[in-house]
């Protein structure tokens, strides 16, 4: 099985990823798990408070895991993270088009728990 996803019954819905960086401080750290759904947005739109992942507007290949604060009219989304002295976000490039996020974060993994 591939190591960068996780599969729930017969399911790809599901991805692991790794985070790397501080902005989200203090709820995810450097290094932390996340379980990502991938397709948490098919059929409805991100909602304020919710944390994602999605392509970085700039750096081609980076992604980033941000919380919307913000939606504007036209749908664009304004992304923050948590730990602003650490982020890079909508403070510094701008608002995000929702085409560009590729899922929610669900849940941060436990390794600690025993299968």
């Amino acid at each position: 099985m591939d190591s960068s996803k996780l599969l729930i019954g017969h399911s790809n819905r599901i991805e692991k990823i790794k985070v790397s960086g501080n902005s989200m401080l203090p709820l995810y750290s450097d290094g932390d798990i996340l379980m990502l759904d991938i397709l948490a947005y098919d059929k409805i739109s991100p909602i304020v408070g919710d944390i994602i992942v999605c392509k970085h507007p700039y750096v081609k290949d980076m992604l980033l895991i941000k919380k919307v604060s913000r939606i504007d009219k036209d749908k664009r989304l304004f992304i923050v993270g948590i730990n602003p002295d650490e982020s890079t976000d909508s403070r510094s490039f701008g608002t995000i088009s929702q085409r560009s996020v590729l899922g929610k974060i669900i849940c941060k993994f436990d390794d600690n728990l025993e299968p």
